[in-house]
């Protein structure tokens, strides 16, 4: 049999035995050279000196696991200069110099480790019939020579976390090939600093507000034109609303109280209907004194709860003292323990804050309510049947959805039979300041004319909130017409709008006016230009998903090699 037959680009080669089992082949190969070349000096050797026996394994054939037993031979050196006197016979066109398995093999199992790394990569290659160890893989993939890359010009930086609040590093894209160019250690803009001014061709780099990354394009590459992100100036933008309707926090739980006491109704009970014993009012009876019940005693969940709240509240007003007495933010939070964040979060508001764990969220059934009530008073009491009438209406609450809140609104006896009475619904939990902050950036939509959610749909409660309290108004209509310019439905010049907000008399505002002026060339381009980091956040995705996916085992030569491969 011929060896070109099954080893392409051999032609010394040839198969002397072939073995064929279950679940493996097994060829027999000897080399037919006449002369070999020696590695060290390169001249041509033919005096044999002896043969050894060379196991290499190969690509499956027909499913089955292939080894190659290659007789290869040992050579003089007939050259008196070089200093070996012995060498063995090299077989480049098949596989490396002490290499047990071929170039091809080889190829397979750098693709395998790139893609799945150690673990998942050594399963997968068991069921191809090419087992290795996971250790193989990861050594195939840090062994594997970087994609050559043409110079890039249009670059997109960010941060990632190595161990989030600990160690971080910085990533760089090509955004116009959409691609990894290089991951470098830390985020202070060092290593960022020297890698711009190893590739002076780059002329865009997108980045977000992070100021150390601003001064290593500055002094890296002060020729590219920067351009901030826009999702993160959106970002930047809503936290500073959030500060400022933080502020306001008592007035926004006022009118929501106040409005809520005022829309409470109860269902209306028919003329000819008349009241159960349940809802017949008790009349005292003269001269028998009725006790007072206890008071109802709190689990041990609410317990801890409210002793949490009363320590929350014993923070805040020591945080407040010495706020008065003209202590320093750092002061306060040596003295007190708490971080810095939270001193400024407790110096900034006057009642202490109060996050309601546990609260009852918004229910999908709520933008039906008008439809929920009608049914009941026109007599309906099957849930099944108004959960299929919601549903043809849009609704997609599930079936236990609607009769929790069938429940909330009617109430019920816990006996059979038919619900009487009405029992009045909790007032709603006040909307917190992070939740209205995001109906600024991405407000809800309205359905198509003639649904019923615009059909039946009650005062936004931003508009109430809007005109209850003085100042809100203008802060928000300013902060509005900056997302307006964000997303380029509105083109006027940065500097008009940051005189607004200087103007506006926010404290909130005019920080984040000065946070700007301070970058305002690359928020000018950002509110201009087309580029985005849109691709950088999702190679950052991609990267997590690479060092998560490899139980722990991701160095850092090993996670770059594997980040920077094109898949």
């Amino acid at each position: 049999m011929s060896g070109s037959d099954f080893l392409l680009d051999c032609p010394d080669l040839h198969v002397t035995d072939l073995t064929v089992e279950s679940d493996a082949v097994t060829i027999h190969v000897r080399s037919t050279a006449i002369v070999s070349s020696c590695p060290h000096c390169g001249g041509h050797a033919s005096r044999i000196h002896s043969r050894y026996a060379r196991t290499l394994t190969d690509l499956p054939i027909c499913g089955r696991r292939t080894t190659l037993l290659v007789t290869a031979r040992r050579f003089f050196c007939d050259d008196p200069n070089c200093p070996r006197t012995l060498f063995c016979e090299r077989f480049p066109q098949l596989a490396e110099s002490h290499a047990r398995t071929t170039g091809p093999l080889t190829e397979s199992h750098q693709a395998i480790g790139f893609a799945l790394g150690g673990e998942a990569g050594a399963r997968l290659a068991e069921q191809l019939a090419v087992p290795t160890s996971p250790d193989t893989l990861l050594r195939r993939v840090k062994a594997a020579p970087d994609q050559p890359l043409l110079p890039p010009r249009f670059v997109g930086i960010d941060d990632w976390a190595i161990r989030k609040g600990q160690h971080y590093g910085t990533i760089v894209i090509d955004l116009e090939r959409r691609r990894v160019i290089d991951i470098l250690p830390g985020r202070d803009g060092v290593a960022l600093k020297k890698w711009l001014e190893e590739h002076p061709g780059v002329e865009v780099i997108t980045r977000d507000r992070w100021s150390a990354f601003a001064q290593a394009a500055n002094e890296g590459a002060p020729k590219a034109k920067q351009v901030a992100d826009r999702w993160h100036l959106l970002k930047n933008l809503r936290e500073a609303v959030e500060r400022i309707l933080d502020r306001f926090s008592p007035q926004i739980t006022e009118i929501v109280q106040q409005t809520a006491s005022a829309e409470v109704t109860l269902p209306a009970m028919s003329a000819t209907e008349e009241p159960t014993t349940e809802s017949r009012p008790v009349q005292p009876i003269p001269g028998v004194v009725v006790p007072t019940p206890p008071p109802t005693l709190l689990s041990a969940r609410e317990q801890a709860r409210q002793a949490k709240k009363q320590a929350r509240e014993q923070r805040h007003r020591l945080v407040r003292d010495l706020r008065d007495q003209g202590h320093s933010i750092r002061a306060i939070a040596r003295q007190t323990g708490l971080s810095t964040k939270a001193v400024i979060r407790y110096r900034r508001q006057e009642t202490c804050p109060d996050w309601k764990p546990g609260r009852r969220g918004r229910s999908q059934v709520a933008p039906h309510k008008l439809d929920v009530e009608q049914w009941i008073s026109g007599g309906g009491r099957n849930t099944k049947e108004l959960h299929r009438l919601l549903s043809e209406k849009g609704c997609q609450a599930c079936y236990d959805a609607v009769r929790r809140y069938v429940n909330r609104i009617v109430g019920s006896t816990g006996k059979p039979g038919r619900r009487t009475g009405g029992v009045k619904p909790p007032l709603p939990s006040v909307p917190s300041a992070r939740k209205l902050s995001f109906e600024l950036v991405c407000p809800p939509k309205l359905e198509p004319e003639g649904g019923m959610a615009e059909q039946y749909a009650e005062p936004r409660l931003l508009d109430r909130l809007r005109a209850g309290i003085p100042g809100l108004a203008k802060a928000w209509d300013v902060a509005s017409e900056l997302v307006k310019m964000i997303r380029k439905e509105l083109s006027q010049p940065l500097p008009n709008w940051l005189a607004k907000a200087e103007q506006s008399g926010v404290s909130e505002l005019k920080s984040f006016a000065k946070s700007l002026r301070e970058d305002d060339s690359a928020v000018t381009a950002a509110l201009t230009e087309s580029w985005s980091n849109g691709p950088v956040e999702g190679q950052v995705n991609r990267l997590k998903l690479i060092k998560r996916s490899m139980y722990g085992r991701a160095g850092w030569r090993l996670l770059r090699a594997r980040v920077k491969r094109k898949d």
